[in-house]
């Protein structure tokens, strides 16, 4: 063989040894490819469920939340309520508080100008109370002996 044929049967190996090896990085290369997608791709699935799973958590989350201000709205509304409904009463309300000055014998009271009034005159005066009348036992005992034995029997009767 001549120099020349020599050189190229040379070079044909080498370059048939650097194929060899650019086969070989190539199927490496494609092999760490498709182990580098095969991570990727479990990787991925797996965030993916675990933000459908994370999504799902917040989702019940969020209606338990609304249902809880919605409870707290109902219940600021109902306290609202009840202190509009306490100011009204307070407005109406007139309160005797303090010393009266009573009559020990007649039971009149001394209202703030000196003058005495009947007990059920300055209350209505001073209150919202009403009164309505009747005679106690021991007074119709005392007052009226006759009628109060005759109420006496009736109700021993019954």
């Amino acid at each position: 063989m001549s120099r020349d044929k020599e050189k190229q049967k040379e070079r044909v190996d080498e370059l048939e040894t650097m194929v060899r090896h650019l086969g070989n990085e190539l199927r490496l290369t494609r092999e760490e490819s498709e182990e580098a997608t095969h991570k990727y791709l479990d990787i991925y699935f797996n965030l993916e469920r675990k933000i459908r799973q994370r999504t799902e958590e917040l989702d019940q989350a969020n209606m338990k939340l609304l249902a809880e201000i919605e409870v707290r709205r109902k219940a600021e509304a109902e306290k609202e309520s009840l202190i509009q409904e306490l100011r009204q009463a307070l407005q109406e309300v007139k309160v005797l508080s303090g010393f009266l000055p009573i009559c020990a014998s007649c039971k009149k009271i001394r209202d703030d100008k000196g003058y005495w009034n009947q007990l059920e005159e300055y209350i209505s005066k001073h209150s919202q109370a009403e009164f309505s009348h009747g005679i106690c036992p021991d007074c119709s005992k005392k007052l009226y002996p006759e009628i109060h034995a005759e109420i006496q029997r009736r109700l021993k009767k019954k």
